[in-house]
């Protein structure tokens, strides 16, 4: 079970929220707590951008970890990064409901369960976002709005569909080291989505990063791409021209870039997932993979 009861002192909305997640309807919470919002405080950026999306009145954001690392939320309880947030910050926001990554902050929620209600959600495919996004919309008494939401985004994600395959290779990191982007990610979930045929879907190999692959030069260049898109972590001016030298004449990659487009993409767009934003994140690359 993904929702994890707070062990002390079950706040009513706490006890509302576990028999729901139970599948039993219990009488309405709101209306034992005076139809007040539901705070909430997520450790996952694409949480906090679908609740800032849902009507007024049904949930408060009290505190969120940032979108990026220069970017606070104005508003709200300033958690940090999502990798390392502050749980002092965390208490001091008072959160009814906490949403946390499954296998990110796993080892944070025994901590958690401390502060509020916790609800574990997995953002690591397509699927599981859509799924996760629905769950929240349930936890917060919001179900019909985030529904419709994840209709439109999903009918919006078929549309940017490829007529036919484009053999792709998604990479992500720095000028030094650039890693394979699989399945088990976000992104490249997304990619195998839109027909693009993600070249490094299944393989296998050192993932500091789970879903990222250290890939050998003798792997990469058996491989043949149409379109290569790389996800920079830094300035991605110098990971192209990292990327170019591997690519030029004599690079150890020289037999990826025959008739391959290459494309460097910023990590603020690309490297988070952005949940419903995933339409966007589609459509941009879309208008890569069509463009001759």
């Amino acid at each position: 079970m993904e929702l994890l009861p707070k062990i002390r002192r079950f706040s009513l909305l706490s006890v509302g929220l576990l028999v729901a997640f139970g599948g039993i309807q219990p009488a309405s919470s709101a209306s034992r707590q005076g139809d007040r919002p539901v705070r909430v405080a997520t450790l996952v950026p694409f949480a906090e951008h679908a609740l800032e999306r849902l009507p007024a009145g049904r949930v408060e954001v009290v505190a969120s970890v940032r979108r990026s690392p220069t970017s606070a939320i104005d508003g709200v309880v300033d958690l940090g990064s999502p990798h390392s947030p502050s749980l002092e910050a965390l208490v001091g926001a008072r959160p009814d409901l906490v949403i946390a990554d499954r296998a990110m902050h796993a080892a944070l929620a025994p901590r958690l369960e401390d502060v509020a209600a916790v609800l574990r959600i997995d953002g690591s495919s397509v699927d599981g976002t859509f799924e996760s996004l629905r769950r929240i919309g349930q936890a917060v008494r919001a179900d019909d709005e985030m529904r419709a939401r994840i209709d439109e985004a999903r009918q919006s994600l078929e549309r940017q569909r490829m007529p036919e395959p484009v053999a792709t290779l998604a990479l992500f990191g720095t000028p030094s080291s650039l890693l394979a982007i699989t399945s088990r990610t976000w992104l490249g979930d997304l990619l195998g989505e839109m027909n693009l045929d993600n070249l490094a879907a299944d393989l296998s190999g050192r993932e500091t990063v789970p879903g990222y692959v250290l890939v050998s030069d003798e792997v990469l260049a058996t491989m043949r791409p149409e379109l290569i898109v790389v996800v920079a972590h830094g300035d991605p001016v110098s990971v192209r021209a990292a990327l170019d030298a591997r690519l030029g004449e004599g690079g150890a990659w020289r037999s990826l870039a025959d008739g391959a487009r290459i494309h460097v993409l910023e990590a603020e767009r690309f490297a988070a997932n952005p949940g419903l934003g995933m339409v966007d994140v589609a459509r941009h690359l879309n208008e890569l993979a069509t463009v001759r």
